[in-house]
């Protein structure tokens, strides 16, 4: 990679981290390069309400629901929209929410998420860089229940070499759209 002859840092795995990144900003660029400021405001009205009728949503911009069609087509195709969700509050249905983060020796972080897989509580599982290599989204209806769940499942798997939890208590939003603001500004689309 022509980025790795630049970089002077002791730490090999900083130095793999900084390439990764960069390659993956690269990717992220070609991927982005025909989106405009009306692929945003569509995703931003989607975001609110991904049951906004096309028709809705090009009234609101001023363009037909045609146009508004083959957008969203576009931005599904290269897997920008990937899905149309419902948001739950796990508190109202009697749930809690934790993050857990595991550091991962030995094995490929890809046989440990394999294992990972059948725990019927693990909604997500994130690959990371930093202190953790994988961070699990789990939903239990108790903190005995998830102690449970880190002692007889995660922590027996040869694997896991340490866990880390916190309790998510409550969720607070604060920009809902950081990420497409973000978008707009590295692209100049204000």
């Amino acid at each position: 990679m022509k980025y790795k002859d630049s970089l002077i840092i002791a730490d090999e795995r900083t130095r793999f981290y900084i390439i990764f990144v960069l390659v993956q900003l690269r990717y992220v660029k070609k991927m982005s390069d025909d989106r405009d400021s009306k692929d945003i405001e569509i995703l931003k009205m989607l975001r609110i309400d991904s049951r906004t009728p096309m028709g809705v949503i090009g009234d609101a911009m001023n363009i037909s629901k045609a146009t508004v069609s083959r957008r969203i087509a576009k931005m599904e195709n290269d897997g920008i929209i990937t899905n149309y969700s419902l948001s739950l509050d796990a508190n109202k249905i009697g749930l809690m929410k934790s993050i857990v983060m595991l550091q991962i020796i030995s094995n490929p972080v890809s046989v440990v998420i394999e294992q990972l897989k059948p725990i019927k509580e693990i909604r997500n599982i994130y690959k990371s860089f930093g202190d953790h290599h994988l961070v699990c989204e789990i939903y239990t209806k108790s903190v005995d229940e998830l102690y449970e769940l880190i002692q007889t499942k995660l922590l027996k798997m040869p694997s896991v070499r340490n866990v880390e939890v916190d309790i998510l208590v409550e969720k607070i939003p604060h920009n809902v759209n950081a990420d497409l603001e973000i978008y707009s500004e590295m692209n100049d689309l204000q």
